[in-house]
């Protein structure tokens, strides 16, 4: 769920093919591409426990690894914690460039030939072996339960959803498919993160079962559902003369997208707690926020004020200066 302004220093080379669909009363179905690829997840596995070197030791393998194997995985690890550790997946650019490289078949097994720093591509195929033997299948079938149950809450509600949140956000969902990598762990703490491509943790309890479904829909809307509100929060952030990069907007998407799949859920007579809620979200740094946008966007969202309306009235409720 980390924040997509990292498209802001990719936009400009968007492919002309990232065309997005009008909103409507029938959007066109937005295309998902779920994947459990192989050697993307050794590079999250890899950096997960350079961020987290301790977990080396808490590893639950399938088979045990030798001892050359876990010397081997040591000095793996050794070598995200020196050179990834302290790198944001989103915000930097070696990172991203590492992400799209490693969006291949996702049988693939071997980093060699790929667009990859030479020691990295060494790294991912000393362990590689490994990797596949004593943990793999059991991180594949995490991943694949994930998308399983993903897939099948998109096919029932995936429409309304869809439709909801373009309608709320005045911003429809990119007509080409998107893909959405899926991993045990991202190793950051927000969990999953987007660019005009979508990871997220298989592993993670608070990305499971029902939430699925949302966090599926607050990721990708991250790659343009959200440019109208952010545009209209950031303009009048300036008209009043109030701080820059409010995290008002994140906000409003965490309320949108978890409302609008709480109320698809409901007409099911299922009881549904979104994210932000059952997270806490709105309890700490972000307690602020929560006052305008249900005195504000809740109205907006229930036909009583515009868009514009919502968004300067909520603007005007932060603090000044």
């Amino acid at each position: 769920m980390l924040t997509r302004r990292a498209l802001m220093r990719c936009a400009a080379a968007l492919p002309l093919s990232l065309i997005v669909a009008g909103v409507g009363a029938s959007p066109t179905r937005v295309q998902l591409e779920f994947h459990s690829a192989f050697l993307m997840n050794l590079h999250h596995f890899l950096y997960n426990l350079g961020v987290h070197p301790e977990l080396v030791e808490k590893i639950s393998w399938t088979a045990t690894p030798s001892a050359d194997e876990m010397t081997a995985l040591r000095k793996a690890v050794a070598h995200y914690r020196d050179n990834y550790a302290k790198r944001s997946p989103l915000f930097d650019d070696q990172m991203a460039s590492i992400k799209t490289a490693l969006s291949v078949a996702d049988t693939r097994r071997e980093a060699g030939g790929l667009a990859l720093p030479p020691q990295l591509a060494a790294t991912l195929d000393s362990v590689a072996p490994m990797y596949a033997h004593c943990i793999w299948a059991q991180q594949d079938a995490s991943n694949q339960q994930w998308i399983a149950e993903a897939k099948r809450l998109d096919a029932r509600y995936g429409v309304e959803v869809q439709e909801g949140i373009a309608r709320y956000l005045q911003a429809p969902f990119p007509l080409t498919p998107i893909r959405i990598d899926v991993v045990v762990d991202t190793g950051t703490r927000q969990g999953g993160y987007t660019d005009t491509q979508t990871v997220i943790p298989s592993g993670r309890p608070d990305y499971q079962g029902l939430a699925s479904l949302e966090m599926v829909y607050h990721e990708i809307s991250h790659i343009a559902s959200t440019d109208k509100l952010e545009s209209a929060i950031e303009a009048r952030l300036k008209a009043t003369q109030r701080k820059p990069d409010s995290d008002l907007w994140h906000g409003v998407q965490f309320y949108t997208v978890g409302t609008v799949v709480k109320n698809a859920y409901k007409r099911d007579g299922i009881a549904y707690e979104p994210y932000a809620d059952k997270g806490g979200l709105f309890k700490g740094y972000w307690s602020p926020l929560l006052p305008p946008i249900e005195r504000e966007w809740r109205p907006y969202m229930n036909g009583k004020q515009t868009f514009d309306q919502a968004v300067a009235r909520m603007v005007d409720q932060l603090p000044a200066g």
